[in-house]
Order: structure tokens, then sequence, then C-alpha cells
């Protein structure tokens, strides 16, 4: 993703300046650690860009994992303007896939898929290092006004066919924003 938004984003004629990022998923992890996305951002696509720090919203390791999953909640609707209850509108979720289907960090067969409540989750179990996340839930996810699904290699391109085959009862299918754009290289 990081490589896709590197090459993208200083191409794309808009300003900048108003754009806001969350992440979709985050390792609970400090900033610091290779594995901590907004780290990764911090260090390798602000600098390549015309964006700014203050653009992205990191989650507070500080807190404990499900303080700190309500937490970024809690910053979402602030940002939205959104009350308890409904569900901020997202204009464009970028969205990857593990070669087991799984987007965000919401795993095959996890309970986190049939939450309904919550817009942001805390995932101490996850199937891949490290077992400490933080996540979107579907109901956030489903609202989103756009979605794009970037994926490359050839270990996830028979999920890509599974994924979007008629009748699939694969994690992506529980997926249904608006619009819905699937793109994917398998090399």
């Amino acid at each position: 993703m990081l490589n896709f938004l590197s090459k993208a984003i200083p191409r794309i004629q808009t300003d900048l300046s108003k754009w806001k990022f969350f992440f979709c998923d985050e390792r609970y992890v400090n900033e610091t650690d290779p594995e901590s996305t907004y780290g990764t951002y911090k260090i390798k696509l602000v600098p390549q860009t015309d964006l700014q720090l203050h653009q992205f919203e990191p989650i507070n390791v500080n807190l404990p994992l499900a303080e700190c999953a309500a937490d970024y909640e809690q910053k979402i609707r602030v940002e939205f303007g959104a009350s308890v209850g409904s569900i901020p509108e997202f204009d464009l979720l970028l969205l990857g896939m593990g070669p087991d289907g799984h987007t965000c960090s919401l795993f095959p067969d996890h309970a986190l898929l049939d939450e309904k409540t919550l817009l942001i989750a805390s995932i101490a179990d996850s199937p891949k290092p490290p077992p400490q996340r933080v996540t979107m839930t579907l109901p956030l996810i489903n609202n989103a006004k756009s979605c794009i699904f970037a994926m490359c290699g050839a270990s996830k391109a028979e999920m890509v066919k599974v994924s979007t085959a008629k009748n699939s009862n694969n994690n992506t299918n529980k997926l249904s924003p608006s619009c819905f754009l699937n793109i994917a290289c398998v090399r």
C-alpha cells in the first residue's frame, strides 16, 4: 500500500491539505516499531509528498488495547461530527487483502466479522503477528462511499478469484460499500 501511495499521491491534482488519514487497521505497537503502519508512513510517505504529519491520525498505544480502540473510534466520530449510533461515511478506504482473504484485521472465521455495534475494535488474538491490533469493523467499512482493494503477489491471486466469484463465502463478500473496486496485480 505504501508503494502505491508513494507513487500515486504526487500525481494527484488536488489540494492535499484538505485530506485527513485514518488507518483502517493498525498494529498495537509503538510508532518506532517497524510493524507500525503510522511509523512507516511518517518516515517513508510524508517526506516524499506534500502531506503533513498532522493529517494522519495515529492510534494511542499508551492506552490499554480496548481503550485504544474506543479512543480511535471517538476520534473518528469527532472528525465526522458523528454521534453514537450513527456511522461516519469515509470518502475512500484503501484496503489490502491477505492470502487468507483477511482485510484490515478481520480474519476468516474471527468473531470480529460479526461485530455490529463497534466501529473500531481491538483484536488481541490476531493469527498474523503481532497479535494485538486496532481495526475498522464491517459497519464502518461498509458505510464508506468508496473502497479500493489494492493487492499484489501470486500468493493472493487465488484468493482474488475466490473472493470475486459468484456465491463466494469469503470474508470480502461481507463487504458492501456503495462503490467497490478491486485492483490486483499478480507477479
